[in-house]
């Protein structure tokens, strides 16, 4: 598998262009090829920074997933991804493949858990999004088509690779999205920092779909008026607000929390 180059990855659409469709890093390429999901075009690697037992796990993965693997020089490598801790491995990679809208749908179930970003801009927020909602269970992310960050390296790296196990969704219309999940059982709760409900004083031991605003302007006023509640997180110091996805997290917890404390009941 070392050397040319072979020809299946060519004509796939890329990541990005140049730097941007290099995903870098040991745990972050080896993840992605564990998962199995999203197959990188091609992996190269400074064999030299690699142990004996990377090099054989990586070999067997590329061989399974036909990824060609390029050798090259850690030099070679900060070049091509623009990044030093490379960690002597880069993957070339094809776009992000969504879930299908309509198939996650028709799989969710009356106490699913959804998570519906309304426009998140910075992509370290997204992935630390993703790496809590994979943490605590979540069954599926919608993110608009538009207006949103994209599924990136940056994305999959502060996800910490959860990218490779999460649903996510994109939407062309979050509204109609929002119906449809309301017409699976969930509950509408929206994440604001002007909502009227403590997290910890509504019932959130059955499924719901946890909408969380853009950094800047919040969640949008046709999105909120869908909202079975709105919820606050209590805050008693001079800020203002919780970062976006610093707020999702408590939120992805307070949800575990209940459910948890709910199990426990029901067991005694």
């Amino acid at each position: 598998m070392v050397g040319k180059k072979k020809r299946r990855g060519r004509g796939k659409d890329l990541l990005g262009s140049h730097q941007k469709c290099w995903l870098w890093g040991r745990h972050a390429v080896m993840e992605t090829l564990r998962a199995g999901r999203w197959i990188p075009v091609e992996i190269v690697w400074d064999a030299e920074t690699l142990t004996a037992d990377l090099q054989s796990e990586l070999e067997s993965l590329a061989d399974e997933f036909d990824v060609p693997l390029i050798a090259s020089t850690g030099s070679e490598l900060q070049r091509i991804c623009g990044a030093g801790d490379h960690q002597g491995l880069v993957a070339k990679m094809p776009t992000f493949p969504y879930a299908d809208h309509q198939q996650v749908i028709s799989s969710l179930r009356r106490d699913s858990d959804v998570l519906i970003l309304c426009g998140l801009q910075d992509p370290f927020n997204f992935g630390s999004i993703l790496r809590s909602a994979d943490l605590f269970g979540v069954d599926a992310v919608f993110v608009p088509t538009t207006g949103q960050a994209a599924v990136s390296s940056h994305v999959a790296r502060s996800s910490v690779g959860a990218v490779n196990y999460l649903d996510i969704v994109q939407s062309d219309d979050l509204t109609e999205s929002c119906r449809q999940l309301r017409t699976r059982g969930l509950r509408l709760l929206g994440a604001t920092e002007h909502g009227n409900a403590l997290p910890a004083a509504v019932d959130l031991t059955a499924g719901i779909a946890l909408l969380v605003g853009n950094e800047g302007t919040g969640i949008p006023t046709e999105l909120l008026e869908l909202c079975d509640d709105q919820l606050c997180i209590p805050m008693t110091g001079h800020v203002g607000s919780l970062n976006a996805a610093v707020a999702a997290g408590i939120l992805c917890y307070e949800v575990q929390r209940q459910r948890m404390t709910a199990g426990a009941k029901k067991s005694l």
